[in-house]
């Protein structure tokens, strides 16, 4: 049976990467390919975005069980390689490059040709910083740790469903904020450029564990409210945080913040399942449409951001145009996609 919020919650999760991704450029927080003006609106926007990427592994995981309870553990395999690994190389070949190209020309003044460009983008690898023109997977990295996390959890996965297993904790409305501590143990373990897979592997465990019954779910609606207010809280306080003594990274405040990030999710969860458990047209349209459009997103955002920035570098318009216009290019460029057959299989589409 699907769960029609579960495709609301991943989709909103993808049509947000539009709002966040253009808020990086006006943040006041790191680097980006390319940056305008900063403004208090994106950097609040950032700032309060540590919910989504989590969620996306948290539903994942999800499907994950309703994926292994109707197909082999080897068609399972097949599947995540055709719809995960080949479009992660076709899109760093073709996809990710000219953010390079782009954030170079921003940062460096360069004026190269892209084929250039090209030639020294693949062949040089002294250099990550991806922010600067360096050859990276750049927004693709979480198509990689999806593809590695599903693959790496396959043996769990299947014992879990194997011996019917599901944790009578997580059937509790208190116990089930625990995860939050051995989310706190994967955090210590080593990350990459920030990103650290164990953690995200966590989090996509987690969401397998919530799918094995029905009632946890159902739990977790009923308590939205009190998630909520915890997430609210905890939000309050990670401003606080962030604006009067600086964003902190030891292990108590570590354990705060992932303490926080897990209740957001509840609350996001139980809001999803209570109030967007019903289909509409848009959603059964962009279902297909949500994993090409992740795979484009950035590089229509980061061009399109590029030129606007050149004309008018600060105010809600070049925000509001950015945002706009990358995301009906990526929905024109979807409609072409799923027209030809050959292409839709480079987008994890079926062909």
């Amino acid at each position: 049976m699907r769960k029609d919020y579960m495709d609301w919650l991943r989709n909103i999760g993808i049509l947000y990467l539009f709002l966040y991704h253009t808020a990086r450029i006006f943040d006041d927080i790191s680097p980006f390919y390319i940056k305008g003006e900063t403004n208090v609106f994106s950097s609040i926007v950032v700032h309060s975005s540590f919910w989504f990427m989590p969620l996306l592994f948290l539903l994942a995981g999800m499907s994950s069980l309703y994926a292994l309870q109707r197909r082999t553990a080897r068609n399972f395999v097949r599947e995540r390689f055709l719809r995960l690994l080949i479009p992660l190389f076709i899109g760093v070949l073709v996809i990710v490059p000219p953010q390079g190209y782009y954030a170079k020309r921003f940062h460096l003044n360069e004026q190269e040709s892209y084929l250039s460009f090209l030639k020294s983008y693949f062949t040089d690898i002294s250099n990550w910083s991806e922010y600067a023109g360096g050859i990276s997977p750049a927004h693709l990295w979480f198509i990689l740790f999806l593809f590695l996390i599903s693959i790496g959890l396959l043996p769990l996965m299947l014992n879990v469903i194997k011996n019917q297993y599901s944790p009578s904790w997580m059937q509790h409305p208190l116990l089930i904020l625990l995860p939050f501590a051995g989310l706190t143990i994967l955090a210590a373990l080593p990350d990459v450029s920030g990103k650290n897979i164990f953690l995200y592997a966590g989090y996509f465990i987690l969401g397998f564990f919530m799918a094995t019954r029905d009632t946890i779910i159902d739990l977790i609606a009923k308590h939205r409210k009190l998630y909520l207010a915890a997430a609210l809280l905890g939000t309050a306080l990670l401003f606080w945080e962030i604006y009067m003594i600086g964003s902190q990274s030891g292990f108590a405040f570590t354990s705060l913040h992932l303490l926080l990030n897990w209740a957001a999710l509840l609350a996001v969860l139980g809001y999803g399942k209570r109030y967007l458990n019903r289909k509409s047209a848009f959603m059964t349209y962009f279902n297909p449409a949500a994993f090409p459009v992740y795979i484009l997103h950035q590089t229509y955002l980061i061009i399109i951001g590029y030129y606007v920035l050149k004309e008018i570098h600060h105010g809600f318009i070049p925000f509001v145009l950015i945002a706009f216009l990358s995301f009906g290019m990526s929905i024109a460029t979807y409609e072409i996609i799923r027209r030809i057959k050959p292409i839709r299989f480079f987008f994890g589409l079926k062909a």
